[in-house]
């Protein structure tokens, strides 16, 4: 009896946790301080909740795994609220700004306030992470969960779509934007989202029996018996998030999604003398997303210029940026402070809060010595979704999904910002979570149905 009452409260809490997720990214994806904050304290919730729950379960091995790129993590987290501390270090290492304050107690950040939001929003992807990972250890609860996100997604391009073609967006009001954008104000960062949608409910159909690897009419009879008996809701799914990608006309969402699409394909096993019809429609998929981007605005933005070409502009100005303070940084969550005296005169119409390069804005923050632990963290995760996608029978879907979204992400990270909208990181982190558990061999965790 007492074992049934933790299972249902494990399994309530890990479903509270999507549903906190849905409702951020509902909540214009998070993009204000008080919606950031009431996110970061519901997680924070939830994670004690969830810790108590499993405290008395022994840990699988496979948490053993993650402490060195939990090691790295924690050590660029560190670092960063070193650099938001009060008369830490010695005079000599405070950013210049502070010589314009005097007698106010110096900081290696330009800007600490903002670095202190930044922590707490990072520390929370951490356990976000760490609660999927824990609630996916059974296979079948993973496969659950993507699909959760699948439809979630579905239903948010759904009602995109409606919002764009009537006009009218009950969320966003007077944020709205001509492009699509569902409930985000920016529209790169719904592209990405989309896309993670996209390449769910694709690894979805494939998974669902709707493809087979057989060729010929056994793989179209295989396909409509699939779409009879459910697969149809994961096409919908594709046309829905793929429609939503394009009406973005977010050139960089459009590319990493193409992109991470084509690495679904990869992780896609044919087997048998006949090709299989399954990697021939992921295929087909990228092949119509970008001539759709072709006949939509969004090509034309490829091909025109317009603006928000003056990235290219503060592109060098950020590696000078990083040049003035290569190990120390100029503080977490302070690259719009710092960044105003190397603001070059051809963009200096805008107003330059983000690099559009995580990349290279978390470089300019952190130092080379701290970005390079951050994102040796996240490399370590992508390289063991890897090895779990050639690793794993069962459940691969929910690892080559992880995988092909964290490809995409990183791919959109090199122009925009998106994995800086905090419902958007949240899942991301989530997603990560559900595919790392699912990464190891069937001895490390307990393993559900294929």
């Amino acid at each position: 009896m007492l074992g049934n009452f933790f299972l249902l409260t494990r399994s309530l809490a890990a479903w509270l946790l999507f549903s906190t997720l849905v409702i951020a990214t509902l909540a214009l994806g998070a993009n204000r301080p008080v919606s950031w904050t009431l996110l970061c304290l519901a997680i924070l919730g939830l994670f004690v909740i969830t810790q108590v729950l499993y405290i008395t379960q022994k840990s699988p091995r496979v948490f053993l795994r993650l402490w060195f790129p939990a090691g790295l993590f924690l050590g660029a987290l560190i670092w960063g609220a070193l650099q938001t501390a009060p008369g830490f270090f010695p005079d000599a290492w405070a950013h210049p700004v502070w010589d314009l304050a005097a007698g106010v107690p110096s900081h290696v950040s330009a800007d600490p306030v903002k670095g202190f939001h930044i922590l707490m929003r990072l520390s929370c992807y951490a356990l976000v992470f760490w609660m999927a990972l824990i609630s996916a250890q059974d296979g079948e609860n993973a496969v659950r969960y993507l699909k959760a996100f699948g439809l979630f997604s579905t239903a948010l391009a759904g009602f995109g779509l409606y919002a764009f073609l009537s006009g009218s967006n009950p969320i966003l009001g007077e944020l709205a934007s001509e492009n699509l954008s569902a409930s985000f104000v920016n529209r790169n960062s719904y592209a990405t989202f989309a896309g993670f949608g996209l390449i769910a409910c694709l690894g979805l159909l494939f998974r669902s029996g709707t493809m087979h690897s057989q060729g010929g009419r056994r793989a179209i009879i295989g396909l409509l018996r699939g779409i009879v008996a459910g697969g149809w809701i994961w096409i919908v799914g594709i046309t829905l998030c793929g429609g939503a990608v394009v009406l973005s006309e977010s050139r960089g969402g459009a590319v990493a999604t193409a992109i991470g699409l084509i690495a679904l394909l990869s992780t896609q096993r044919v087997k048998g003398a006949g090709a299989g019809i399954g990697p021939v429609l992921i295929l087909g998929s990228v092949v119509l997303l970008i001539l759709l981007s072709g006949i939509s605005g969004t090509m034309n933005r490829f091909l025109t210029t317009t603006d928000e070409s003056g990235r290219f502009a503060i592109y060098p100005k950020v590696v000078e940026g990083i040049g003035d303070r290569p190990v120390l940084g100029h503080g977490i969550g302070a690259f719009h402070t710092a960044f105003r005296k190397y603001v070059p005169v051809e963009a200096s119409s805008a107003e330059w809060n983000m690099a559009h390069n995580s990349y290279l804005e978390n470089i300019f923050e952190l130092g080379l010595p701290a970005a390079l632990c951050f994102y040796l963290a996240l490399a370590l995760i992508g390289l063991q979704l890897l090895r779990g996608v050639q690793q794993r029978q069962r459940n691969r879907t929910v690892v080559s999904v992880a995988l092909a979204c964290f490809i995409l992400a990183a791919v959109h990270s090199l122009f925009d910002f998106s994995l800086q909208m905090p419902a958007l990181a949240s899942f991301f982190a989530w997603l990560l979570g559900i595919g790392y558990a699912q990464s190891f061999p069937s001895g490390s965790l307990k393993d559900g149905p294929s």
